[in-house]
């Protein structure tokens, strides 16, 4: 029931359709006790129950008046009484616009004004505040409070409309009207030009193309809506073709009552009406009052409500049975219950019906509040209720803020003032976001590497922080941070909101760990939440702390390519844009009812702001920041209508930021405070400095040793120094996340504390590649090995020579590789069947390795130790079953492995001697050493770290949901001493290898010594031939590198060195990426010569994991496509190069873009072409008619762009093609 509504006559007699009858029973006496449901009580001869606000409402309700008996003859001092009665109400409810009293009178004849009330209308029954006079919004159904309103004076910089409206005075005869009444471009002295080049014919308005049949009249002449092709109906997923084949519907307005369709289809056919709870439903599937029935006159179509046992009266007896009453039907007495009850199963007693839970959506705009038998609605904190006692309205004028292009507009909502902010961007502005309480609007730029702000007061420029690029930037208004996406670098920062521009090195890293490609960020300061749409491989939206903790997946279904992404803190929801799917999504905080809004008007959403009831929206394709319910996508309006591109969109309005404590206040961080959920207060520090044990301070780094974390593309560091919690953490301690360029499966790796390099084996690619770490920023330094139908088992690098010792599955043996790839020799040849893991430590010359028994049974293995020159081997271990994760401890004495098939991490002396071991949980994965404490990590469906030492038991760290492979510990104990390699490479030409008593030299395996230190090429092959690693045979020197295997043990493609091949590019339209790619970091090997120093220039002979591909090998700027094996990227618009690392957002000025128009068409249609063929002999994992169809909209993008202007065409998806045919390793002989 509706508040407000008088609903007592009928309360009093009506009742729900029962599902039990209640048959004629002898009479009983009134003094059995009646059963009353909760919110009713019994009245004095108990034959009936009324509800309880009915007592002392100055109306006789029972049948023998008793509910008016005894009643006090006065109210509070803080209540008033109704007229007609001595029923009470709160003085608060008086002249609030919703009647209380049953007689109206709380509402009628109001002489005192509440707080916040100046005009009373609607016959004095609703009185409304002085900020609702005048605003343009009709709030009392006579029109009192738009009446007699005087036109306010516009500012000197101002054009007044003749209607009132204020618009800048630029805006004057600029050839697009911005007055509502279009009198801006009346009485102009000459014609505007346009920089559109089209305008109205007549009426001479400027136009776009987008704005031609686009069903909005734009020129006055109406020429622009003429003669308009009938297109194609193509309706989506989420919508209805009408009957007559000329609209699409959303489904949600299927059957809702309101005809959508001009045939009206959309409410035919629609299944049969369910009556309320307490109503009589015919069989003719009409619904009556049951008062309506069996009242001798026929009501129902089909006469149902009438005749059969109608005669049949309530006995008392069914009376007292009956909670409620009872009332005759045609199938006998029913019992019946009152409007907002439903029958129970047992056909006798009633329950109350929660319309909170089971109402329509939008009932209640608002807050609803549940009541036996009815409900009310009410408004949050700085809302005033309409007049239909549902629906709320905020005080004072709302503002849209929009970027349409390079500017920055303010917009009145209600007074349709048009004002801009001062802007110094060149080029678009893609995100902002405002402070109320600094009264700034902080916004990002395509071409600006900071984030910059605007004073609301039109007055001021400047800038938060230099050195960044934000694709995304939120206000938290509560912590009084700002926090913005970095979807290059993928990670997601904060700053606090500081008068003065501050340095990048003041941020705080929030998130950095399995980012794909972040898109657009949310924040809702109020719980401390944090939501962000990624539209990487996997596009999902996301939703984590606004520390970084908590973190889970929001919505990974019902999605398309989600853009923008906004929070409703009223209904509490999260709200995102889908150009894939032409829609606009929602769903709960907690990622549940999901609803779908795909209406004609959400083909092009980019950004979407959330305000009341109200969605919206900008669609930079069609140049119109548009607006409709957000519930049923209805009252669509078309808010701000300009010739260039809007993008982002928020809503200003004082009370979106007030009303929550900033706990942040009360902490007292040394450097910032953030929210987590809650919100509570959390303290962070900027990079380089550690948390101190206080949780309050940040200080320097005290201890330097640290862990290496590897996962599939990327590696963390942990400082051990950061362990000082007695807590458990649910989530990444202080950390750094480094991305490994173009590795998508990373397996192995080792690090040099003295050159800061990172080695990583890539089981994708199957090579060994080292980058350099310099500015919290991996840099490629090239391959050093690429194995072909292989792939390297074991890994180590010598911290002292550089050389990597390693193993792989087709060569078995234990063999060493200058870092340079110049030269490889092998070490221990004999009595290997797979070498699993292996640890060097140069200072005392010893390498340990594990010796997989693959054949024996119960898959033994041992651990064996030996020189670093393969002599004086030695078995230390032979009861291991799956040992992995070797590692020395610093001195050298014991050798640690973590048994993953027993489940316990192992340790003996170098001799053999002194073994003990630990039992760790299920789930071993890998074991690391720093001083004296042991670290682990077990892999289950969390991958969990551990540590102990020596005086307490194992602890757990931290659990995170990322899938670690390799764990190492690094400090400067771990790669301290010296042997006789250190100077001068021992004096070795080729290899020097530490013994435990000197060094030995050693030369590559197609070599042999000369003298101690000294080499020179074997002659046992035949001119112009080598031999195979295995000295088995000898190939001609055209074998090796030319990828096929023709050594037994592959090692004729044992090849080291890449080297990029130029290719073809055709650029498409995609959604736009506003942040720069890194630098290439990929830098040239140094030409070198010897056997295994041939280039290799093919494409990667490993398929790249696909989800993990586009932002590794693509720079985060594009996707990859797999063609015949071969994998490319496919570039977004404005980036090209072969990893997508070249930025092309240029003004293109005519002539360049009409020839470009021209050139790109021709190389499209080659690349369709090629494509095609292609497909015919391979399948492809995109098809050719993508590629065709994208390259058309490319083509047509540029031929849109206006001269002199840059504009980018929104959410378009990428298509690059950039190969080379038939490549084959680049071979450099060695003259022997």
């Amino acid at each position: 029931m509706y508040p407000g509504e008088d609903k007592k006559e009928e309360e009093t007699i009506t009742t729900s359709v029962p599902t039990v009858l209640v048959g004629p029973s002898k009479q009983s006496t009134s003094s059995h006790p009646i059963k009353c449901s909760f919110g009713f009580i019994p009245c004095s001869d108990n034959s009936e129950c009324i509800q309880n606000h009915y007592f002392c409402d100055g109306e006789a309700d029972c049948r023998d008046g008793s509910d008016e008996a005894k009643c006090s003859s006065s109210c509070e001092k803080d209540q008033f009484q109704c007229a007609h009665g001595r029923m009470c109400i709160e003085k608060s409810q008086v002249c609030d616009g919703v009647p209380h009293c049953q007689d109206r009178s709380d509402e009628a004849e109001c002489t005192k004004y509440m707080e916040g009330c100046s005009h009373q209308c609607d016959n004095k029954s609703r009185c409304i505040p002085s900020s609702f006079l005048c605003d343009g919004e009709s709030d009392c159904s006579d029109g009192s409070d738009e009446a007699k309103c005087e036109k306010e004076d516009c500012s000197d910089t101002e054009f007044k409309c003749t209607s009132g409206q204020c618009v800048l005075a630029a805006m004057r005869c600029d050839g697009h009207p911005d007055c509502r009444d279009r009198s801006d471009e009346e009485d102009c002295t000459k014609v505007p030009a346009c920089k559109t080049k089209l305008r109205c014919p007549q009426s001479k308005e400027c136009l776009v193309q987008e704005w031609i049949c686009d069903g909005d009249q734009d020129c006055r002449d109406g020429t622009d809506e003429k003669d308009c092709p009938v297109a194609p109906v193509n309706c989506g997923e989420f919508q209805w073709l009408c009957k007559s084949k000329t609209k699409c519907i959303p489904k949600a307005w299927l059957c809702d009552g309101m005809k959508d369709c001009n045939d009206g289809s959309d409410e035919t056919e629609c299944p049969a009406v369910t009556c309320a709870p307490h109503q009589f439903q015919c069989g003719s599937q009409e619904c009556l009052d049951p008062n309506l029935v069996c009242n001798g006159m026929t009501n129902c179509a089909d006469g149902s409500d009438e005749g059969g046992s109608c005669h049949t009266d309530c006995a008392e007896e069914n009376i007292m049975h009956c909670s409620q009453g009872c009332y005759n039907t045609p199938q006998g007495p029913r019992c019946r219950c009152a409007a907002g009850f439903r029958l129970m199963e047992d056909g006798l007693a009633c329950a109350d019906v929660d319309e909170c839970e089971v109402q329509t959506p939008g009932v209640c705009s608002q807050l609803c509040i549940n009541a036996p038998g009815s409900y009310r609605c009410d408004c949050q904190p700085g809302f005033i209720m309409e007049a239909d006692g549902h629906h709320c309205k905020i005080t004072g004028e709302p503002l849209l803020l929009s970027s349409i292009q390079t500017d920055i507009y303010l917009y009145g909502l209600r007074s349709h003032s048009l004002v801009t902010l001062p802007s110094s961007a060149k080029k678009a502005v893609l995100s902002l976001d405002y402070d109320w309480k600094g009264q700034k609007v902080f916004w990002v730029s395509l071409e600006m590497a900071a984030i910059m702000w605007s004073s609301l007061d039109q007055k001021m420029t400047g800038s938060l922080i230099k050195g960044v690029q934000a694709d995304s930037i939120a206000v938290d208004w509560v912590g009084r941070n700002l926090y913005w996406i970095n979807g290059v670098k993928s990670y997601i920062a904060a700053i606090r909101l500081a008068a003065a521009s501050a340095s990048s090195l003041y941020q705080s890293i929030i998130l950095d760990e399995d980012l794909d490609q972040p898109r657009s960020l949310a924040l809702l300061p109020q719980k401390g939440l944090m939501f962000w749409t990624e539209i990487g491989n996997v596009v999902k939206i996301e939703r984590a702390g606004m520390d970084g903790s908590e973190r889970r997946a929001l919505v990974n279904s019902s999605l398309g390519w989600p853009g923008g992404v906004a929070v409703d803190a009223v209904s509490e929801r999260v709200y995102w844009t889908d150009e894939r799917l032409k829609a606009i999504g929602s769903a709960t905080l907690d990622g549940d009812d999901i609803r779908i809004l795909q209406i004609k008007e959400t083909t092009n959403p980019f950004s979407v702001a959330v305000f009341n009831d109200m969605l919206y929206w900008s669609d930079a394709k069609k140049r119109v920041v548009q607006a409709a319910h957000k519930i049923s996508g209805k009252n669509h309006q078309v808010v701000l209508k300009r010739p260039r591109q809007p993008f982002a969109v928020k809503i200003i309005h004082p009370m979106l930021q007030m009303g929550t404590v900033n706990p942040c206040k009360k902490m007292g961080c040394s450097h910032m405070c953030v929210l987590a959920p809650g919100p509570r207060a959390v303290c962070k520090c900027p990079p380089g400095l550690l948390l101190a044990e206080d949780d309050l301070n940040c200080s320097n780094l005290v201890n330097s040793a640290f862990l290496l974390l590897l996962s599939l593309s990327s590696v963390t560091q942990i400082y051990l120094q950061s362990q000082h919690t007695t807590a458990e953490l649910k989530g990444w301690p202080e950390h750094l996340a480094l991305q490994i360029p173009s590795v998508n499966k990373a397996n192995l790796m080792d690090y040099i504390l003295k050159e800061r390099t990172l080695f990583v084996t890539d089981d994708a690619t199957s090579s060994l590649s080292s980058f350099r770490l310099k500015d919290s920023l991996l840099t490629s330094q090239g391959q050093l090995l690429e194995l072909l139908d292989d792939a390297v088992t074991a890994m180590a690098v010598d911290w002292i020579t550089l050389n990597i010792y390693w193993s792989s599955y087709k060569q078995p043996h234990l063999q060493v590789t200058a870092v340079t790839g110049t030269y490889t020799a092998i070490l221990i040849k004999e009595g290997i069947n797979r070498v699993g893991s292996i640890a060097l430590h140069p200072p005392s010359g010893r390498v340990c390795f594990t010796n997989m028994d693959l054949e024996a049974t119960g898959s033994t293995a041992t651990i064996v130790c030996a020189s670093m020159d393969g002599g004086e081997q030695r078995v230390v271990w032979k009861d291991a079953v799956q040992p992995t994760s070797l590692v020395f401890s610093n001195n050298g004495d014991n050798i640690f492995w973590a048994d993953t098939s027993l489940g316990t991490i192992g340790s003996v002396l170098i001799d053999g001697s002194g073994y003990t071991e630990l039992k760790v949980d299920d789930g071993l994965a890998a074991v690391a050493v720093s001083d004296n404490i042991l670290l682990w990590i077990t892999v289950t469906d969390k991958t969990q770290l551990w540590y102990k030492d020596a005086q307490q038991d194992k602890k757990l760290w931290f659990e995170v949901g990322t899938q670690v492979v390799g764990l190492k510990a690094f400090s400067k104990r771990s790669q301290m001493g010296s042997n006789p390699c250190t100077e001068n490479n021992g004096n070795c030409e080729h290899l020097c290898l530490a013994t435990p008593t000197s060094r030995t030299c050693k030369c590559s395996y197609d070599h042999i010594l000369l003298n101690a230190t000294q080499c020179s090429p074997e002659q046992h092959c035949p001119a112009g031939s080598r031999p195979c690693l295995d000295h088995l045979s000898c190939l001609p020197v055209e074998k090796f590198c030319d990828g096929h295997a023709d050594c037994t043990d592959h090692s004729d493609e044992n090849c080291v060195g890449t080297q990029q091949c130029p290719g073809a590019e055709v650029l498409a339209p995609t959604q736009p990426h506003s942040s720069p790619p890194p630098p290439s970091s990929v830098s040239p090997v140094s030409q070198v010569t010897g056997l295994n120093t041939t280039l290799n220039v093919s494409i990667q002979r490993v398929n790249l994991d696909a989800q993990q591909c586009s932002q590794r090998r693509c720079s985060g700027n594009g996707h990859c496509v797999e063609t015949k094996g071969v994998t490319t990227c496919v570039c977004s618009l404005g980036y090209s190069g072969d990893s997508c690392e070249n930025r092309l957002v240029k003004t293109m000025q005519g002539p360049i873009v009409y020839a470009a128009v021209g050139l790109c068409a021709a190389v499209v249609i080659i690349v369709v072409i090629v494509l095609v063929k292609r497909k015919k002999s391979a399948n492809l994992r995109f098809a050719p008619t993508v590629a065709f169809d994208a390259a058309k909209r490319f083509v047509r993008k540029l031929a849109n762009i206006q001269h002199g202007t840059e504009e980018i065409e929104n959410g378009l998806q990428p298509i690059r093609t950039s190969h080379c045919k038939n490549k084959k390793h680049a071979k450099l002989q060695k003259n022997h």
